[in-house]
């Protein structure tokens, strides 16, 4: 599904070189959920950009259900994004000024769906993370997992193939991480594909599969088993 061989990215300023990737190589399949861990610094978040098209790569080979990215212009780039990508940040991104039903409809919107099927799609979203009673809150009114859960429902609201999730537990507690990591299992159980970049090692040994970034390289690539003993 999501294929990197030997890819890097260079930041260039003024006469420094900053190599976040180097040479870079993971093969994400089809229903997988990974877990991303590494030091500050390692290169979790280029990655993460560079898979979800954010940014581009400076050399390297990128495949995305087949398609070689390093081909396409940004207008393709961003139709892929959007069709087939749906994102999780740590900071939730819901716009405080919208409801829990207008903020997951903004994507709906923006991808062109009519009012029938976007209120289908929204209203079964916010119903699966348990917060179809709360639709028409706004964000300030829920605690933090219940604001993580709506941007869950509005990354999931468009169907996308890949789930990328940045420290989605980051700004919550013990007990709302659990919860939301809960969810998330739950997602990835009905097919959705999941990539999750976390500093919790709990949370990461709980995914299928756990890879650890140690200077813009993969270091560690491990498969966790449902007794969360690896498998080296």
């Amino acid at each position: 599904m999501l294929t990197m061989k030997n890819v890097s990215k260079v930041f260039k300023t003024d006469n420094i070189q900053t190599h976040a990737l180097r040479d870079f190589s993971l093969t994400v399949n089809e229903g997988d959920f990974v877990s991303v861990t590494g030091p500050s610094g390692s290169g979790k978040t280029t990655f993460l950009n560079i898979a979800g098209l954010l940014e581009t790569f400076s050399s390297g080979d990128f495949l995305l259900d087949d398609i070689s990215i390093q081909q396409l212009n940004d207008r393709q780039r961003s139709k892929i994004r959007n069709e087939k990508i749906g994102f999780i940040f740590q900071s939730f991104n819901l716009i405080p000024d919208l409801n829990l039903f207008d903020n997951v409809d903004v994507p709906l919107r923006y991808r062109g769906f009519n009012a029938k099927e976007r209120k289908q799609r929204i209203e079964h979203n916010l119903d699966m993370v348990g917060l179809a009673s709360r639709m028409k809150h706004l964000p300030s009114q829920l605690s933090g997992g219940q604001q993580q859960r709506v941007a869950i429902a509005r990354a999931l609201a468009t169907d996308p193939r890949f789930l990328l999730a940045d420290e989605p537990t980051g700004n919550l507690d013990t007990q709302m991480a659990q919860s939301v990591m809960s969810l998330l299992e739950d997602i990835n159980k009905q097919g959705t594909t999941i990539v999750m970049v976390t500093h919790d090692n709990d949370l990461a040994n709980r995914a299928s599969r756990k890879i650890q970034i140690k200077d813009g390289r993969v270091s560690e690539l491990d498969v966790v088993v449902a007794n969360s003993q690896a498998i080296a």
